[in-house]
């Protein structure tokens, strides 16, 4: 999983918002909002070469399922050997399309939801209907986390959520917001 691979689908792909993988202390920042003490259903939006998708496996319980969106084909390409993992579903298809791919995947809703996607490169209407699609799609302590390259999600995520947090990692190439969202009564 290395940065040549992002570098050469950033010039391929142009939802591809990044040349670098994220760092391990992006991971630790953003990973660290969930709870590992059972098993977990964790949808990750564009997981690229997998590196957010390698600290939860080595954190996931079994009977966990860790289902990942994924429309980039050479990051796809790079991400199955990571679904040899009994607790990993795969799924080239765009996030979107959430509710039906967790359908598929024998799950009415996740625990958590991942999301590196760029947002700032979706219409306003693409990024409100993803956001109010991935709060359908989250349990009742179900949680958004977010994390961006500039810091233009709070506003659109505390129309939907309830409780935005923010967090800001100097640490990572370019440095990255980090957003956990989620309702306080569902």
């Amino acid at each position: 999983m290395s940065t040549i691979d992002y570098i050469k689908n950033f010039i391929r792909d142009k939802d591809v918002a990044s040349i670098t993988p994220s760092s391990s202390f992006l991971v630790k920042r953003v990973c660290k909002k969930i709870d590992y003490s059972e098993p977990r259903v964790i949808v990750e939006y564009g997981p690229g070469t997998g590196v957010f998708s390698e600290y939860l496996l080595q954190h996931l319980k079994p009977g966990s399922k860790l289902i990942l969106i994924e429309k980039n084909e050479g990051f796809v390409e790079i991400l199955e050997e990571m679904a040899e993992d009994p607790r990993v579903l795969l799924y080239q298809d765009s996030a979107e399309n959430v509710a039906d791919i967790l359908k598929d995947a024998g799950e009415d809703v996740a625990d958590y939801v991942l999301s590196g996607i760029p947002f700032s490169f979706l219409s306003d209407e693409v990024r409100t209907e993803l956001i109010r699609e991935t709060r359908r799609v989250l349990g009742p302590d179900g949680r958004f986390l977010v994390y961006q390259n500039y810091n233009h999600m709070e506003k659109p995520l505390r129309e939907h959520f309830d409780h935005v947090t923010k967090e800001y990692e100097l640490l990572n190439i370019p440095p990255m917001y980090a957003y956990e969202a989620m309702m306080l009564d569902r």
